[in-house]
């Protein structure tokens, strides 16, 4: 076999400029992998530093949440307190009443009149008259007209009495408290009274009275209340309807 004969000498200049852009070409490469593989590896142990600290399950137990506030104490009141907005209302228990303990020693059992709304004259007017104990925490007491009296006056002048129209007193059996009164409503008819309480007195006139309201045997209580002109009825006058036009007549005159 006749043996591979390579030429001698220096090769052409292109030959080595291509060497040179290899190796080059090589080098810048093989630069350029190192860098990105350790940037690579630089991001992906910066990312947990990035987030935020409460954002790691398992990361330390301070957490970086806002604190937040106390929420406001319930105010102490016999009524429900609202806390705020969104809150809740407190729930209030029931007021435990007192069980009564015998029959209430007439001293001790005060009477306040009230009037129920508006008091017009020429109309009923109701009294709320309200029975509370002063010592006693509770006991029981028979109301009727021997043993609750109102009295109507103006100045001087005696308006009108239970004493003498003894229905408008309920007979009842009431339990009396300190803490919460017991009320009896006594309703006057806004005449006079007479003697047998008849209905044929006159009608009290708007102005300013006493009540005075006591059990027998108590101290009384006096209150003013008001007797009002009743307010006047509002009319309106509804137009009268057009009257109709006789059938048979002509409604103008024929045109000649």
């Amino acid at each position: 076999m006749t043996p591979v004969t390579r030429p001698r000498g220096r090769l052409p200049a292109r030959v080595y400029w291509f060497r040179r852009a290899m190796v080059l070409t090589l080098a810048f490469g093989l630069v350029w992998g190192v860098a990105h593989l350790l940037g690579g590896r630089s991001g992906a142990d910066d990312g947990p530093s990035a987030r935020p600290v409460g954002a790691d399950a398992s990361g330390p137990t301070t957490s970086a949440a806002p604190p937040t506030s106390a929420p406001p104490q319930a105010v102490t009141s016999p009524r429900a307190t609202q806390l705020g907005k969104g809150g809740r209302r407190a729930e209030v228990r029931p007021t435990v009443l007192a069980s009564p303990e015998g029959t209430c020693t007439v001293s001790d059992v005060s009477a306040e009149p009230t009037v129920k709304g508006n008091a017009y004259a020429g109309q009923r007017v109701v009294f709320a008259v309200e029975l509370t104990s002063r010592i006693s925490p509770a006991c029981t007491l028979t109301i009727g007209p021997s043993t609750l009296v109102l009295r109507l006056t103006s100045g001087s002048d005696r308006i009108w009495s239970t004493q003498d129209c003894r229905a408008s007193v309920p007979t009842r059996k009431v339990v009396v408290r300190r803490d919460v009164p017991a009320t009896v409503p006594v309703t006057w008819n806004g005449q006079r009274s007479d003697p047998g309480c008849t209905h044929s007195t006159s009608w009290a006139e708007p102005g300013y009275y006493h009540a005075t309201a006591a059990v027998l045997g108590a101290d009384p209580a006096d209150r003013q209340f008001e007797l009002r002109t009743p307010p006047r009825p509002v009319v309106t006058k509804s137009p009268k309807p057009n009257k109709p036009t006789p059938k048979g007549k002509p409604s103008a005159s024929p045109s000649r």
